[in-house]
């Protein structure tokens, strides 16, 4: 199914039934959201849409590409700062290109509601409010990472030259 088509049905499912329901594809809004296993329920637009919300939007520069990511920040009543929960940048999205919003999702079965659940709004308030936290631990853990496998890698080449000098 092309794009243009899956939003196009999305769309039209919303407005006859009042929510659509959608697989998750890609890595970008893990752990919440996981590919193949979760399904996200979208609805309309609300009138006002904050920070926390999780919102369908168009790329129009990658092919209208369909994405689903969270309001980080709303610059302006026109134009919000989305970002995925598992990705760390910001992405300038205007109103005209959101076109739905997250009402809930089903996970392992067990359906979880975006504004009662009381372990979700815990979730997204960790997700907005502690992101420096999550930034600074990724990249300190990377650079560590990084460090031991040279140094693995080093001790490695080290025993298997002195092996070799021993023959």
């Amino acid at each position: 199914m092309k794009r243009e088509q899956s939003l196009a049905v999305i769309l039209e499912e919303i407005d006859n039934k009042g929510e659509a329901f959608c697989y998750t594809k890609g890595f970008s809004m893990l752990p919440m959201l996981k590919e193949g296993r979760d399904i996200s329920v979208l609805q309309a637009l609300p009138d006002t849409l904050c920070p926390g919300d999780v919102v369908l939007f168009v790329r129009p520069d990658r092919n209208d590409e369909l994405v689903l990511h969270r309001i980080v920040k709303a610059v302006s009543p026109e134009k919000f700062l989305i970002r995925g929960d598992n990705t760390f940048w910001d992405e300038p999205v205007m109103l005209e290109n959101i076109k739905a919003v997250l009402k809930g999702f089903f996970r392992k079965g067990k359906y979880r509601d975006c504004k009662t659940s009381k372990a979700y709004r815990a979730y997204t308030f960790a997700q907005l409010h502690l992101y420096f936290l999550r930034k600074f631990f990724c990249r300190t853990l990377r650079i560590f990472g990084a460090r031991i496998k040279n140094n693995v890698f080093h001790l490695n080449n080290f025993h298997l030259d002195d092996i070799l000098r021993r023959k």
